[in-house]
């Protein structure tokens, strides 16, 4: 029965995991393209047939149009966005803000926002960001010391294993116990 316990939650635990990092290798490395009807077509942008499409070609003419690039620096520019959205935001965003004589991104959006008299609720909003960030981070690693130490002591509380329970690990046990089963 406790095998089976174990290899239930360690299956569980799996495909959890599985069904959450399988979506980061799919949508944007240009792999998938959705056209304005909102069609997936397949593009292959790689191999003996890694011709650029014809939407590619007039994305960096417009790059090149609005601001001023030339065709070499609109791809590379381009190709950055495509290669990953939420970075080159960051980067463009903390590029204008240096432009503008802060010395980073946070300092731009807070310096701006005073200048709108709203400096104060910017502030708030990142600070409870960086508090919901934290507390979300520390319970992901809390939970997995926990299933970690579940898994470990029920390895221990094998008959056959010859290694002795010590009252530490008894007390780890039930709270991982406990942890279960709310």
């Amino acid at each position: 029965m406790v095998n089976q316990l174990n290899t239930g939650l360690l299956s569980l635990l799996l495909v959890i995991l599985g069904a959450t990092y399988s979506s980061a290798f799919t949508g944007h490395h240009g792999v998938l393209n959705y056209n304005t009807v909102g069609k997936r077509t397949t593009v292959l942008k790689f191999g003996p047939f890694g011709g650029k499409s014809d939407e590619y070609n007039k994305t960096v003419q417009n790059i090149m149009k609005t601001k001023g690039l030339s065709e070499e620096e609109a791809k590379r520019d381009y190709d950055s966005y495509l290669e990953n959205p939420n970075n080159y935001a960051l980067n463009k965003g903390e590029a204008y803000y240096k432009d503008l004589g802060y010395k980073s991104l946070m300092d731009g959006v807070v310096g701006e926002a005073e200048k709108k008299g709203q400096g104060a609720e910017v502030r708030a909003r990142i600070d409870k960001f960086k508090k919901e960030s934290q507390l979300k981070g520390i319970s992901v690693v809390g939970i997995f010391v926990v299933v970690f130490l579940y898994f470990k002591i029920q390895y221990d509380n094998d008959p056959g294993s010859t290694v002795n329970i010590s009252r530490d690990a008894r007390l780890a046990q039930e709270a991982a116990n406990a942890l279960f089963l709310l």
